[in-house]
Formats: C-alpha cells, structure tokens, sequence
C-alpha cells in the first residue's frame, strides 16, 4: 500500500541567514527540506536537465557536497526583490577539478518566502565534471 498523501510542505522560510549558515556552517543536505516545495525546480551549471521535486533537489545538493572534500564559503552579495534573491557566492578549497577558488549565483524563485526554483550560475569546471558523472540529475 502506499502513502497517497501530499508532500509536507516546507517549515522554514528561505533567508540570506539560513543559505549562508546552510553553505558555512550546517551543509546537512536533510535540512533544506525545510524551505523548499515539494515541486522545487533546480537548474545546475552543466546539467543536462534541472532537476524537479524535493527529493531529487536535495539529491543534487548531496552530491554536490560529497564532490568537495573540505571549502570555506563566503556570500559577498545579494539582493532581494519580491519573490526573487540573488545571492553571490565565493568557495574556496582544494577541488578535485579546477582552480582553488570558485564564483557563483543562486538565482531563487520563492513562493510564499518557500523555495520554488533555483537557478545556479558558475563557470567552474568541477560543474563540468559534476554534470559527466550525472551527480547533479
């Protein structure tokens, strides 16, 4: 028999405070359930299609994480603009490809302060390598 309910929607709403203490400090993949919906879209660098759904999105952030042995993050800008954030980001670390150091944006949709979408923009190769093994969907 399976479980016919909805999905749980999400308990905590998305903030510039909670990605940055997400990035720096907790980067437990679970507890991003909490501020995104269950029909949450992420489209990662490289990939060869976003990926769709709570679990596949967490999924990717997992393996994201497993690819970076040990890196320090540090949000140098964002902005916020209705239901749309930016937020400029700067890892750095030993990678197993590519420079030392990387540069991005997340680009998130939010729907009642929930994430619905998020956009990753980067030109570092570790997201080439990422999207030829299929570790981000």
């Amino acid at each position: 028999m399976s479980d016919m309910s909805p999905p749980a929607p999400p308990t905590r709403r998305w903030s510039v405070e909670g990605f940055d203490y997400f990035w720096s400090t907790a980067r437990d993949p679970a507890m991003v359930a909490a501020v995104v919906l269950p029909d949450v879209r992420g489209t990662w660098p490289r990939a060869a299609a976003p990926v769709v759904g709570r679990a596949a999105y967490i999924g990717a952030i997992a393996s994201f994480l497993a690819a970076l042995p040990d890196f320090s993050v540090e949000v140098t800008d964002h902005a916020t603009s209705g239901d749309v954030a930016f937020v400029r980001w700067v890892l750095r670390g030993a990678f197993p490809v590519g420079p030392d150091t990387m540069v991005g944006v997340d680009r998130l949709l939010l729907r009642d302060g929930f994430v619905a979408e998020n956009h990753i923009h980067s030109d570092h190769p570790l997201f080439a390598e990422l999207a030829r093994t299929r570790a981000l969907g």
